[in-house]
């Protein structure tokens, strides 16, 4: 045989394995990056679930305060109302934030037109005619925040009455 051919065969022959042990190797690592994967996403199921058990005592221990507030009554009635929204819609809120379906302001959105006869921008119109804090807290869109603001609307309710 011809040696060009020889050389062709061996070097066609060599490129096949070398593109074949290419393809384990990228195969191995794609099992390993998934397996990564799962792990990581084990995990942020499990940290999740960690958030939303800390955020539903914090937002047992709001309801309680909101409820004593609301007993008292106050002369910031707009406020109470908003603030019960606020505290009401707090369990479905949590759990769609922190599960990573939808952000606060998102989640609250759908929970205010499935849940109560208040329209979104009514609230929101509402929220953005508050002091800075209360708009900063609505504005940061993340669950510790959506707690930082039922806090802060609590606690003028409270200093109302």
């Amino acid at each position: 045989m011809n040696i060009t051919i020889m050389g062709s065969i061996a070097l066609a022959v060599f490129a096949m394995i070398f593109l074949y042990v290419r393809g384990e190797n990228f195969k191995r690592q794609a099992r390993q990056l998934s397996s990564s994967l799962d792990g990581a996403n084990r995990e942020t199921k499990y940290l999740s679930e960690i958030v939303i058990e800390l955020a539903k005592e914090e937002q047992k221990l709001l309801r309680e305060r909101f409820i004593k507030v609301q007993r008292l009554g106050s002369p910031k009635v707009e406020l109470l109302r908003f603030s019960g929204l606020l505290v009401e819609a707090s369990e479905s809120v949590i759990s769609d934030s922190a599960l990573g379906h939808k952000s606060v302001q998102q989640a609250f959105k759908h929970y205010v037109a499935n849940y109560t006869p208040v329209a979104f921008e009514e609230f929101n119109s509402f929220i953005l005619q508050q002091d800075t804090q209360i708009r900063q807290f609505w504005t940061k869109n993340n669950i510790h925040s959506y707690l930082d603001l039922c806090k802060a609307c609590i606690e003028d309710l409270e200093r109302a009455s």
